[in-house]
């Protein structure tokens, strides 16, 4: 199943994570032998629980000979780099453990090599971590999408005593991440929750288009009064398989009171600061003046930092924000060999397109008309590209 849809109803915890892999098809055999590579002879029981009468698979992770586990970011990723797993999931999850650790000495005032993972069971971390991404694999997980993650509210029990919720690890990992903030009262997302998604998710929003094959039902041991406490795992493949579908955002605004060299700054300094594409259309505004539309798309962690460089260099009193999704053709960039040297080339199944940049640079050192130019790579390119059988 090339995509993968995670549906956070009640939030997302490892176990739940794990929970939903199993009842979308994960069968326990592969969860079982992914574990006998772990520290800690691990065991683990599967079972059915009522969340608001909805049915859920639960996952209940025991250490049957708990040991002394590393705690600290390099002992574990030392220990990681020794398990018997391929080479690119260690990577993955030496990662994953990385950024875990770097909230934790965020919130704690600590270096990434001192601080401890107090509240983190290192084996239940390392569990969750390994099972997730052997999961995915195993079901054939391309691309992993989720919605907005829920959070909850109030206070929780914690080493150094009670902390406030969101956790304040989980809140520094959820940074950049489209949050909701709900009526729950108790812990909708773990650390170890919060980490897989934000290493693990391509986009979040709605679910892309896809042909819906396979679902699962994860819960973990919580059972909320407001709302159900499960996480929904969508399974199926892209409606535009020759294509890269992802969530992004457009601001827009009409401008009749500001010079055009400020406008062209604006626009330079939109694209410096990320802006996936800036457009300006001529119109016709209130009392027939002549104005600009600004449009701009950008991706959604990036919406506080883009409109706010708007409103400071624009004479504008307000945005319009338009969440909307965007189908990009898969696409590399080659340097072609060229009598005049390497030249870029951007490419994508049938098409390429010639770097300008290059064609104006080569054009202005040769003298030659850059059309002249353009005219004889493209065809060295076709040649290249498109060899005739």
């Amino acid at each position: 199943m090339p995509l993968a849809y995670l549906e956070l109803i009640g939030g997302l915890a490892g176990d739940m994570f794990l929970a939903a892999l199993l009842d979308a098809g994960l069968p326990a055999e592969i969860l079982q032998k992914t574990f006998e590579k772990l520290p800690g002879r691990l065991t683990f029981k599967i079972s059915q629980a009522k969340r608001h009468a909805l049915s859920a698979t639960q996952i209940e992770i025991t250490c049957a000979e708990p040991g002394n586990l590393p705690q600290t970011y390099p002992a574990l990723r030392e220990l990681v780099a020794k398990l018997p797993f391929p080479r690119e999931t260690k990577r993955q999850a030496q990662e994953i453990l990385k950024e875990l650790f770097l909230a934790e000495a965020a919130v704690h005032g600590e270096s990434l090599d001192q601080v401890h993972l107090h509240e983190l069971s290192a084996y239940d971390t390392l569990a969750d971590i390994f099972g997730v991404l052997e999961g995915l694999k195993y079901l054939g997980v391309e691309k992993l999408y989720a919605s907005e993650i829920p959070l909850g509210r109030g206070l929780v029990s914690a080493a150094h005593g009670p902390l406030p919720l969101p956790a304040p690890a989980t809140l520094k990992l959820l940074e950049g991440l489209p949050v909701v903030v709900t009526n729950i009262s108790g812990e909708t997302v773990t650390p170890t929750g919060a980490v897989l998604l934000k290493k693990l998710v391509h986009a979040f929003g709605p679910p892309p288009p896809l042909v819906l094959m396979r679902t699962g039902v994860g819960t973990g041991q919580k059972d909320f009064p407001e709302l159900p406490n499960i996480a929904r795992l969508w399974l199926g493949r892209s409606l535009v398989p020759s294509s890269r579908w992802e969530w992004i955002v457009e601001l827009e605004t009409d401008l009749d009171d500001q010079s055009p060299e400020e406008i062209a700054h604006l626009c330079e300094r939109l694209r410096t600061a990320g802006a996936l594409d800036v457009s300006l259309s001529p119109l016709y505004m209130k009392k027939g003046r002549l104005g600009t539309r600004l449009s701009v798309l950008i991706r959604p962690p990036d919406l506080a930092q883009i409109s706010d460089l708007i409103l400071a260099e624009s004479t504008t009193w307000g945005l319009r924000v338009r969440e909307t999704k965007r189908l990009v053709l898969p696409r590399e960039e080659i340097l072609l060999d060229t009598e005049w040297g390497p030249v870029r080339v951007k490419k994508s199944l049938n098409k390429f397109k010639i770097e300008y940049e290059d064609l104006k640079k080569i054009s202005q050192m040769s003298g030659l008309p850059l059309r002249e130019i353009k005219r004889r790579i493209e065809t060295l390119a076709n040649r290249k590209f498109y060899p005739e059988d």
